[in-house]
């Protein structure tokens, strides 16, 4: 079944609220670009109060331009806005941006403020500002993103922000990181030697992105779809086809992946979603997603509980059909191990590692089967909490025969081990070394256990 994952804001960050969410789910999202790091603190006190188990994942401000107004500001259908710093004398509306604006295409038409929801057609821009004319009436919420089509962001930049925010937060108890804008793969591993211990999630959300995710997904712990932000920047046209190929290598790579933005959104005026969310989330399950992520729905709605009450009783009735991907060609580490296992019959497979990468190469043939984890890595432990696949964990520590130990580690939880299938399968994999045994799958059968 897919997971949950809630982003706590200001109306949801008290402790009844917090008890409620975890009844549903065990994963919580802080973001970084919202709020003082005060208050992320105490957030994530009160997450632990509520939920000691939690995961927490704390999303980084990236360096994407933000306005910078404290105030909602009615924009009009028609009015000329200038965003960024404007020339001597402007009489227009100007509204500042926190960041500079990225390189981007010059002939570019149009641009968009909140995750795309609100297009402006271009009348000017320069290197520290642009000038739209909105194409509707709405109010702009205080520290709403801007995106301008095919944009780069500078890299350098970007990795500084990250250094920064990861010093003032390193002390704070938290599980992961959402990593935003992430447009190569070099950039993850800068972040990973900073904080080994942390689980990366990086999020693709522009066109430089897409073309190189799968470098990004090598590199990542797993993989957030920010549909709002891609969508801006590459255009609506762009964004299924960048959705199916995002997807098909992430799960090719054995990895999870997260879906973002407007998953729900008409239930924050309403008490069902629409059709079309409807369908949006059936097509998540449809491609292998592991994860559905709310935001403003459960941040900063008054209906959180409703809404997370909802989407878990409809997550009960989709039924993923993901099926391992041929699009992305992967260098699997033990190849004849995993194309052994991918012929067995559906049943659970144990699985023993110690770096975590045989649970990633287990998942790229086998997406939708149920593992039983046997390792002493915490941090393989805790991305396994995202996927949506059934994962028992029994800790163990990985020595230089950990096979002798296993007839007795099925006998202590044939209860739970056998609970569903009439046989397990149990894989070792590791490189030749004088005193490591032969890489082997063993089958186990419950009558063998007295079952």
């Amino acid at each position: 079944m897919m997971k949950i994952l809630v982003t706590i804001g200001p109306a949801s960050d008290d402790q009844a609220s917090l008890a409620e969410f975890s009844k549903k789910t065990k994963l919580f999202r802080l973001n970084g670009s919202h709020g003082t790091l005060d208050w992320h603190k105490a957030a994530i006190s009160s997450i632990r109060k509520a939920c000691p188990d939690a995961f927490i994942l704390m999303d980084i401000p990236g360096i994407k331009p933000r306005t910078n107004n404290v105030d909602n500001i009615h924009i009009s259908k028609g009015q000329e806005i200038v965003f960024g710093d404007p020339a001597s004398g402007e009489i227009r509306l100007s509204i500042g941006l926190t960041k500079d604006l990225p390189k981007h295409e010059k002939s570019f038409t149009k641009f968009s403020v909140n995750d795309g929801q609100f297009e402006f057609d271009l009348i000017s821009s320069g290197q520290n500002y642009v000038v739209g004319r909105s194409r509707s009436n709405f109010t702009l919420l205080p520290k709403k993103g801007i995106n301008l089509p095919s944009s780069i962001y500078d890299e350098v930049q970007q990795s500084e922000i990250y250094k920064s925010f990861i010093n003032k937060v390193k002390t704070m108890d938290i599980d992961g990181l959402g990593l935003s804008f992430v447009q190569t793969g070099q950039l993850v591993d800068q972040i990973r030697n900073l904080a080994p211990k942390l689980v990366l999630i990086s999020k693709v959300e522009n066109s430089e992105g897409v073309r190189n995710c799968i470098d990004i997904i090598k590199q990542s712990d797993g993989i957030m779809i920010d549909r709002g932000d891609l969508a801006a920047e590459i255009g609506l046209e762009s964004l299924y086809d960048a959705i199916e190929t995002i997807s098909d290598h992430t799960k090719a790579h054995g990895k999870p992946l997260v879906m973002a933005t407007e998953n729900l959104e008409t239930m924050l005026e309403r008490e069902v979603p629409s059709k079309s969310e409807v369908m949006s989330i059936a097509h998540s399950a449809s491609i292998g997603v592991d994860c559905i992520m709310l935001s403003e729905e459960t941040a900063t709605a008054t209906s959180g509980h409703e809404i997370v009450n909802w989407l878990d009783r409809f997550l009960k009735t989709c039924t993923r059909m993901n099926c391992p991907k041929s699009s992305s060609t992967i260098s699997l580490k033990f190849p004849t191990v995993w194309n052994a296992l991918a012929g067995l019959p559906n049943m659970p497979v144990i699985i023993m590692t110690k770096s975590g990468y045989a649970l990633f190469e287990y998942f790229s043939v086998k997406p939708e089967s149920d593992a039983i984890l046997l390792t002493d890595n915490q941090k393989i432990v805790k991305i396994s909490r995202f996927f949506a696949n059934k994962i028992t964990v029994v800790p163990l520590t990985i020595d230089h025969a950990p096979l002798e130990r296993l007839w007795e580690i099925v006998e202590n939880n044939k209860d739970d081990f056998f609970i569903k299938y009439d046989q397990l399968a149990a894989v070792y994999v590791s490189r030749y070394v004088s005193t490591a045994r032969a890489n082997s799958i063993t089958i186990f059968d419950k009558s063998d256990f007295g079952l």
